[in-house]
């Protein structure tokens, strides 16, 4: 059986998060114990540690009593980490998961084996340390893989996860990032990356390192102070303008009305030169938004005579990924992190109609923002997410009402 465990059959109504899980209990049920493993070569494979020892850098793997009295390492694919996570244990991703035993420095007399996925129908327990990292690396170079990879642009849906109800909506309006960068797009909790990672990102890129600084950022998201705050003033005059008359404006229409907005906002009364600056913002930014929008078109981000009608989506879509790392890192509860996500959808509800406008309004922000009309990698990164996400019939912009109403829409 090359186990030392009883392996257990498949609960007839257990549900398997994802493939991984499921490709793992049909192994198990037929005892093929090198094709259990041939899996996990190709799977993402985590351990938990201890937050406080990993903050000291002096972390190691939490060694469990077996059912013989011996020691041994738990393991978790990603569909089978824990749903609510535990503020003392972090996830940990194995880049190399042969190398387990070498890189924690597990010694033969500590140790009897590994444990994978314990409590749950795909648990398996495997003897042994060098033996096992030998047949495991045999089995890899078999398959050809040399590394689990991480992956991009790929929608993953957690079948155990969040799948209806206004959380559900809120953490589709992320579905951006999740599918960008090929996390679960459906939960709350260590299902993004893995704890260093979420830790780095929020340290590097937004500044942030505890509660405190995660809940200033996740405000600025959700009140939309973020982006730059001139592209969605002149898309809200758009839209003002275009309600009042029931028609589209023309471009020098737009442009005027939004000046004349602008100056009739300053304190004091304009003079010419107050006039010509406001006209050369408003002229760049209108500009810009017109030809995104024609490009928009011709991808298919928008229909023939589409408009986007606010940029906010790229704010609410980060605020809802910010919430998950946040989690991931310890630096919010999953209430906290559940409720962000709740309000994002709240304002997505109230700023759009459809999924497909979110879309638009996600893609201009985030090009505006940081693309400069190169359409380059921060254009095609979310134009290619957008396409999944529109496109597959397990999307959950096809699954779900954006309005929260029955049915797809």
């Amino acid at each position: 059986m090359g186990t030392r465990r009883e392996q257990r059959g498949v609960e007839c109504d257990w549900i398997a998060p994802t493939e991984v899980e499921r490709a793992l209990a049909e192994a198990k049920s037929r005892a093929d114990w090198d094709g259990y493993l041939s899996v996990l070569t190709g799977a993402e494979v985590f351990l938990y540690v201890f937050k406080k020892d990993l903050d000291k850098h002096t972390a190691q793997p939490r060694l469990r009593r077996d059912r013989d009295g011996g020691w041994c390492v738990h393991v978790y694919t990603r569909g089978a980490l824990l749903r609510e996570p535990r503020e003392q244990l972090v996830a940990v991703r194995l880049d190399r998961p042969e190398r387990l035993w070498k890189r924690w420095k597990l010694s033969d007399s500590a140790y009897t084996g590994l444990l994978v996925n314990p409590g749950t129908p795909t648990e398996a327990f495997f003897p042994g340390r060098r033996s096992l990292a030998r047949r495991w690396r045999t089995l890899a170079r078999a398959r050809g893989v040399s590394a689990p990879r991480r992956e991009e642009n790929v929608l993953l849906t957690r079948r155990t996860g969040v799948l209806e109800g206004p959380l559900a909506h809120g953490l589709a309006c992320g579905a951006h990032l999740a599918v960008a960068n090929a996390v679960f797009w459906n939960d709350v909790g260590d299902v993004y990356v893995d704890h260093p990672t979420e830790v780095e990102l929020l340290r590097d890129l937004w500044d942030v390192t505890d509660h405190e600084s995660w809940r200033r950022e996740l405000t600025a998201l959700l009140e939309g102070r973020n982006s730059p705050p001139q592209p969605e003033f002149v898309l809200a005059v758009r839209e003002v303008v275009e309600e009042r008359y029931g028609k589209p404006v023309t471009a020098g229409q737009w442009r005027e009305t939004a000046v004349q907005s602008l100056l009739d906002a300053a304190d004091d009364t304009p003079g010419e030169e107050e006039y010509e600056a406001a006209m050369a913002v408003v002229t760049a930014v209108t500009g810009q938004i017109l030809r995104y929008e024609a490009r928009f078109r011709a991808d298919g981000l928008l229909p023939p005579s589409g408009r986007v009608r606010s940029a906010l989506a790229y704010d609410y879509g980060r605020a809802v990924n910010l919430a998950r790392w946040g989690r991931g890192a310890r630096y919010a509860t999953t209430p906290q992190a559940e409720e962000a996500v709740l309000r994002a959808g709240e304002l997505c509800r109230a700023t759009y109609t459809s999924w497909a406008e979110l879309s638009a309004g996600y893609v201009l922000g985030r090009a505006l923002r940081f693309d400069q009309e190169s359409f380059g990698d921060w254009y095609t990164s979310a134009l290619t997410p957008h396409r999944i996400l529109t496109s597959d019939p397990e999307s959950p912009w096809r699954t779900l009402s954006f309005t929260l109403t029955e049915g797809p829409g």
